[in-house]
């Protein structure tokens, strides 16, 4: 397990199916995570602040192209800033610390909106509109996006959610000398497909523990350290 990714390993001479693959790897994988309980913040008052760990698995990567050496996982942090603002409807941004392995930037947001509260079972419903970029040392850029409907069951101090939608990530792969394709040309690959995700989210106080899975053709795995106030 790496904190960072030398990329300098990421296999050459990708073709369009290997490019398909690497979109559906490190687009998706680097996609916006929910990592808490998705109950609307509060309004002006509400803020949260958190620090994320997210796992990449590397494995099917370095299959591609002229392959290279297996390299396990990638794990990578982020910070995430939330920020309450009315009717129920929360603002977040995310993006990867400057003190990190400069070969992976990752940037992004999500509006989420709680638009139902049982009043006889702990159940909430809302959505997630997210979207954001990666770049990974400068030889492929991704941006993704999508919506999900969430679902969030909340007992005690527990907040369990799970969820899913359609999303989609944009690559562009650089050609060149010092490029990845195997046309030798800058090339784009675009895939859709649809995500779930399920998660735990445990309240201390005012701190949190969030865990979570999200599935698209693999699945990624995150946590998050956050606290509300």
């Amino acid at each position: 397990m790496a904190f960072g990714l030398a990329f300098a390993d990421l296999p050459r001479q990708l073709n369009a199916e290997d490019r398909t693959r690497a979109v559906e790897i490190l687009g998706f994988g680097s996609a916006a995570k929910i990592l808490g309980d998705p109950y609307p913040l509060g309004g002006y008052i509400g803020i949260e602040v958190g620090l994320t760990t997210e796992f990449i698995p590397l494995d099917d990567l370095s299959k591609l192209g002229s392959e290279s050496k297996g390299q396990g996982e990638l794990n990578y942090y982020t910070l995430t800033f939330g920020k309450g603002l009315f009717l129920n409807v929360d603002m977040f941004l995310h993006f990867t610390p400057v003190i990190q392995n400069g070969q992976i930037q990752s940037y992004g947001g999500q509006l989420r909106w709680g638009f139902y509260e049982s009043n006889s079972f702990p159940l909430t419903l809302s959505t997630s509109l997210f979207g954001g970029g990666a770049n990974f040392s400068n030889v492929v850029n991704i941006n993704n996006f999508g919506l999900d409907l969430l679902a969030t069951v909340t007992m005690d101090q527990v907040s369990v959610y799970a969820g899913g939608g359609p999303s989609r990530a944009i690559a562009k792969f650089i050609g060149g000398a010092g490029g990845i394709t195997d046309t030798g040309e800058a090339e784009e690959a675009d895939v859709v497909q649809s995500h779930t995700v399920f998660g735990v989210s445990i309240d201390i106080s005012k701190f949190f523990i969030a865990m979570q899975i999200d599935r698209y053709a693999d699945s990624f795995y995150s946590g998050k350290l956050g606290y509300r106030f």
